[in-house]
């Protein structure tokens, strides 16, 4: 039976392997929800914004209009923040992809390791099977040539001559 003598290495990357996906799976989700912050902030500037230009159109009062001002300079900033924050989330996720890809570059390096030591294995194998079915035919036709020898041998030491003399 084969044995692979880095099993244990082989198994313990694909659980570092498993953990790095779990790890981008993580940060995908962070990113999204960054993603979706940003979003929700850009719409309600959208709707602040809106406002500010239905209040224009009236007859709003000042202090109105201040306080949809503040409001939209208040928004700019959490948007630039909220901007930064899906941009470190982004490179997370970017960093967290290149770890998985390397933890699943060294385990496909060891599984090719296994499948060549596996091959080889089975390559000798192969070639025992070859020798001892050899060995086993070879022992077969000597002993097919022992008994056959024994019987030509016997029958010419207790047949007479041909030739009629008396050897």
């Amino acid at each position: 039976m084969f044995r692979f003598r880095l099993q244990r290495l082989l198994e313990l990357r694909e659980q570092h392997e498993q953990a790095k996906a779990r790890e981008l799976a993580s940060a995908r989700d962070v990113a999204d929800r960054a993603t979706e912050a940003r979003l929700a902030l850009q719409n309600l500037k959208a709707d602040s914004q809106a406002q500010l230009h239905a209040a224009t159109g009236m007859t709003a009062r000042i202090g109105h209009l201040q306080q949809l001002g503040t409001t939209l300079a208040s928004l700019d900033e959490r948007l630039l923040v909220a901007g930064d924050a899906v941009k470190q989330a982004d490179a997370g996720v970017r960093q967290a992809q290149e770890l998985l890809e390397e933890a699943a570059r060294d385990r496909r390096v060891l599984n090719r390791l296994k499948s060549r030591h596996a091959d080889a294995w089975r390559a000798d194998e192969a070639q025992r099977d070859r020798a001892q079915m050899d060995e086993v035919a070879l022992m077969q036709f000597a002993r097919k040539q022992d008994q056959q020898a024994p019987c030509s041998g016997d029958t010419t030491e207790s047949a007479p001559p041909r030739d009629g003399s008396t050897r």
